[in-house]
Parts: C-alpha cells; structure tokens; sequence
C-alpha cells in the first residue's frame, strides 16, 4: 500500500512539472518576459560602451567618462572606472602626460579606451573683452590660453581684490579692478597677468536740447512754443533754444541751421538737432533716461561789454568718437507783437488772444554763439575717462541785445552726425557746477 502511494505522488509531481515547462514555453512563444532562446523575447543588455569627453587632453585637465549600453541607456552613474588598473573618480584629472588605458565596468559587462595626455603648460595668459565700462550695466568677459595654445577658460579660477569673480564677471560698485586667473595642477599651479578692469559710475544728469525754429510772422508758431513752455514745466532737463528767422529776432546762423538740419516749415521743434519733435512732451522727456558719458558745467560773468565764458565738459566713460561743443547766448523777456492762426480755435491756449498777439513775450532767444555753429572739436585726449576738458570764451555783447540781465547761456556736447549727447543751462553770471 505504501508502495503504491508513493507512485501515485510521483505521477502527480512528474504531471506538475511537465505542465509548468509548457506553460512556460507558451509564455516564451507568446513574446513574453523571458530573457532569452529564440523565441522573440525582449532585448536584453549584452555590452556597454565607455566614452569621454576628449580622445587626447594634457595634465590639469579634467576628463569626464561616460557609459552607454549596447541598448542606448546611458549608465554612466552605476559604472566603476579605472586608469592604468587603479579606481578613480569621474572625472579624473590625469597627473602627466603618456598614454592612459581608461576601463569602465557596469555589472558583467567593461570596455576600454586610450586616451592620449600631453605636456602640461608652464604658463597662461589672461585676457577681456571689456576693461571700461559702467559697473551697474555691463560686464567684462575672460579668455585663458596657455602657452600649449589651448583655450582652457573654463578650467581655471577668476579673482580680483573684490575676491573670487564669475565668468563674465560685473561689480557690486565701481572701481579699479585687477584680474587674474589661476589654474590649479596636480603637480603646480600657474598664475597668469593682471588685467586691469575698471569699472565706472555715472555721475551726470542727462539733458535734453530742443530747438524752436520759429518766427513771428508764423501764425501755428504759438503751438509749439506753448509745447516747449509745457514740457520744459514738466521736467526742466529739457533746455529750450528758440532759433528766430524773423526781422525782429534773427539768428545770424538760422538759414544754415535750416539747411543742414533739414527745417522745411514752421514751427519746426529739433530735439537734439536731429530728431524732428512731435510736440508731445513724452519724446524729449523719454530721452533723459539715455545715459550719457559726460556732464557740463558753465561758470560766467560780463564786464563792461564783454562776457567770458568757462566751459567743462568732464567725462564719465571715454567715448570712442569725436565730440564737438557748442555754446549759444540767449535772451530772455523780448516783446514782439505774434501772429495768430488760433484766434478763432476754441480749443487752443492762443483762443481769442489776438492776431497778432499784442505783446508776446518770446524766452530762450538764441542771440549769438561764441563757438562754430556745429561745434568746436574737443581734443581726443580731453574725452577719455574721468578727464575734463575746459574751454575758455568770450564774446562781445551783440547788439542785438536788449537787456544783459536776461542773458542765459546753454552749452551742448555734440557727437557724431550732428547729435545733441548732453546740454546744461545757467545764468549769465552763475556758477553752474556739474550734476
């Protein structure tokens, strides 16, 4: 009886196992899970591949590996790496020069590579793009090369005074700055020049000119002088200059002017000579935010019948061009009868004001120049950073001018093609300082 339970057991069992292997084999057959046979199984992993970054280097770099399997997944993170047979770290900055036998090993699976390392360089020599430059919006970026030829700016360490610096680097407040870069080996240390950085801060207020072509026997003049008055009310950086082409009020230079700035009609506003203006006051307004390299300052006094003028024009940031400086005299409070299209326009400040506008009080007149129309040059030397250029005039009082106490001078930077860069206005007799 025993026997033949025994038996039995081991048909059942037998039974079992021949069930399970097909079943198995159906899984296989079916695409299933298996790993193996020639089924149509899913791929499995038979090979990696080991990589870097560069096939040849020198010592001081450092070289990264990667590892990729015969699949495309990058396993570079679970991989043991190994120079000459010793483990090392990923990446790994090789000691000298000769020829390496680099070995990444990822579970069962490793694969070689040679990697060329050359001499190491005893030298490196830094240079920037950007040695000047306003500290508060720019920047100044490094280049490293060594004396091997090879560009190694991102492997090495920036500093100043201020401590160590980014690539590109900028300031928290202006100054003079020297850089230098140091490329640290596993063998020595090299350090290269100094570079001298300075980074500058604007000290001028920008200013703003516009010229009024203008006349009194042009009725539509009124508008946009009463848009200049306006605007200049708004924000007094913006310096009003009335250029007349009249019998009353004529500026010897007013045809020229014309011509070279292209005035084809009155009135005609010129905001920094070379901008027509559209008599808004947001256009002039909207330019005070352009910072400029340089600022103005106008001291004056009259004797007799001569004014003297001194003139500084001190830079900021040297300027790559040529610069110009122009000073008018004007005058203020003249009372000329004006005519008057608005006369009848209810919607105008002139309304029913006359035609002509008996007694119109006319400000900001040019009267004469004591420089060239279009400027006299400032020398080079002059316009570098942080220098100050002084021009030292004089000019008889015009004819022309009806009262020497409502005299005012206005003294203007221009650069290239004509343009108005900054402006400044005094008194006749005051001390106006730089600002």
């Amino acid at each position: 009886m025993k026997i033949k339970s025994i038996l039995k057991e081991l048909v059942v069992m037998a039974f079992v196992i021949f069930a399970f292997a097909c079943s198995s084999d159906n899984e296989n057959d079916d695409g299933g899970t298996g790993t193996g046979g020639s089924g149509g199984g899913s791929a499995i992993v038979t090979a990696i591949t080991v990589e870097s970054n560069v096939t040849s280097a020198f010592a001081g770099i450092p070289v990264t590996f990667g590892v990729v399997n015969n699949l495309g997944a990058d396993v570079t993170a679970g991989s043991v790496f190994t120079v000459n047979g010793v483990v090392v770290e990923n990446p790994y900055v090789f000691p000298a020069s000769g020829s390496y036998t680099v070995t990444a090993t990822n579970g069962d699976f490793t694969d070689t590579i040679t990697i060329e390392i050359g001499d190491a360089p005893t030298a490196i020599t830094l240079t920037v793009d950007n040695n000047l430059f306003w500290y508060d919006k720019e920047d100044a970026t490094f280049t490293v090369i060594d004396d091997l030829g090879n560009n190694i700016t991102e492997y090495v360490v920036y500093s100043t005074e201020a401590g160590t610096v980014t690539n590109p680097t900028n300031f928290t407040s202006a100054g003079d700055y020297n850089a230098v870069a140091t490329f640290v080996m596993p063998n020595s240390t090299l350090t290269s020049n100094s570079v001298n950085i300075v980074a500058v801060e604007s000290t001028h207020t920008t200013k703003v000119l516009v010229e009024d072509y203008t006349g009194t026997w042009c009725g539509y003049c009124p508008r946009l002088a009463t848009a200049l008055e306006n605007t200049v009310t708004q924000n007094s950086n913006v310096i009003p200059v009335a250029i007349h082409d009249d019998n009353e009020m004529l500026f010897p230079y007013a045809n020229q002017m014309e011509s070279t700035f292209g005035v084809n009609g009155f009135p005609t506003g010129k905001v920094n000579r070379t901008i027509t203006w559209n008599e808004s006051s947001s256009q002039p307004i909207g330019y005070l935010s352009t910072r400029q390299n340089m600022g103005l300052a106008i001291n004056s006094s009259i004797a007799g019948n001569t004014i003297t003028a001194e003139v500084k024009v001190h830079y900021d940031l040297k300027v790559n061009s040529e610069n110009k400086i122009v000073v008018y005299l004007l005058e203020n409070g003249l009372v000329y009868d004006q005519v008057n299209y608005y006369n009848g326009d209810p919607s105008s400040p002139w309304y029913q004001a006359g035609n002509p506008i008996v007694g119109f009080v006319h400000d900001h007149t040019a009267r004469s120049v004591f420089t060239n129309i279009f400027g006299d040059v400032i020398p080079v030397a002059s316009t570098d950073t942080n220098s100050t250029f002084t021009g030292n005039y004089t000019l008889t009082v015009p004819a022309s001018v009806q009262n020497t106490d409502n005299l005012e001078l206005v003294a203007f930077v221009v650069g290239l093609n004509n343009k108005v860069l900054n402006v400044q206005k005094a008194d006749l007799g005051e001390n106006k300082d730089f600002d």
